[in-house]
């Protein structure tokens, strides 16, 4: 199965801004099962390729004469050979698990998440680890449903857990929260997944999902937004302790002035 990935966002200044960069994590990891056939990366002004903290590929774009507008535009091709399997990524970890412990940022856990991981033991061998946190992964589900347009990019997980509802990244983040509140390294993945099929809860952005660490296994997905482990076809591209650090696309600028962002990403099979 072929799918093709076409990712635009834009950013409008009401005026003029004399100098703007912006870090673009969108370049695919390698997995077993998975090829990238094209990718590319577009955007204004000058240009820098490198690898952050996390050993995501960043590509940064700066502008120094005065605009109004910024334009990043990402389109490749990825192929998955089974599109049920689980994906096993070519990883070099820069961070020892216990780091994903880490109480803060978006992901920040308080006494709220108690009822959630109440009955989260921390069984063994690792068949028992991976049963027990899809049964967090529905307990998730249930407290945080899937719903647009109830919370921002900035929405913590405290807050999300309070409001009730939210969308991938939200329910992403509630999970990851309860995973380090009962003891368990977590991290927050960034990437894509076909928005084609009307059976899978993704939004026209990239999609966002959870790795929690299970020693024998490493690092484990889970989509708490469809209720499932990755797949062949999730599309991993950036990992962070939460959104902010995981970003598809991070900006700042010199100016004054509203800036507006619009997102708007197309995943769909293509064979």
């Amino acid at each position: 199965m072929r799918l093709a990935v076409s990712h635009r966002t834009v950013f409008e200044f009401d005026q003029p801004s004399g100098y703007s960069i912006h870090d673009v994590r969108l370049t695919p990891k390698p997995a077993n099962g998975q090829r990238v056939l094209a990718w590319r990366i577009d955007g204004p002004g000058n240009r820098a390729d490198w690898t952050d903290g996390h050993g995501n590929a960043v590509t940064t774009f700066s502008t120094t004469r005065p605009h109004a507008r910024v334009e990043i535009v990402v389109e490749g091709v990825y192929e998955v050979s089974d599109a049920g399997a689980w994906l096993q990524y070519a990883e070099a970890p820069t961070l020892p698990p216990s780091f994903w412990l880490r109480n803060f940022g978006q992901a920040r856990h308080d006494a709220s998440f108690d009822p959630l991981v109440a009955t989260l033991g921390k069984e063994t061998p690792a068949s028992g680890q991976v049963a027990a946190l899809h049964a967090l992964m529905r307990r998730v589900c249930e407290a945080v449903s899937y719903r647009r347009d109830v919370s921002t990019v900035d929405t913590s997980a405290i807050e999300a857990l309070r409001l009730g509802a939210g969308v991938a990244q939200d329910q992403a983040h509630v999970f990851i929260a309860a995973c380090r509140r009962a003891g368990v390294p977590a991290r927050y993945v960034s990437g894509y997944l076909r928005n084609d099929d009307a059976s899978l809860h993704v939004g026209r952005t990239s999609h966002s999902w959870a790795e929690a660490w299970i020693g024998e296994l490493g690092w484990v997905g889970f989509d708490p937004a469809n209720e499932i482990s990755p797949r062949g076809d999730h599309l991993k591209v950036a990992i962070g302790t939460d959104y902010r650090d995981a970003s598809p696309v991070a900006g700042r600028r010199i100016g004054f002035g509203e800036a507006k962002m619009s997102v708007d990403a197309e995943v769909r099979r293509i064979d």
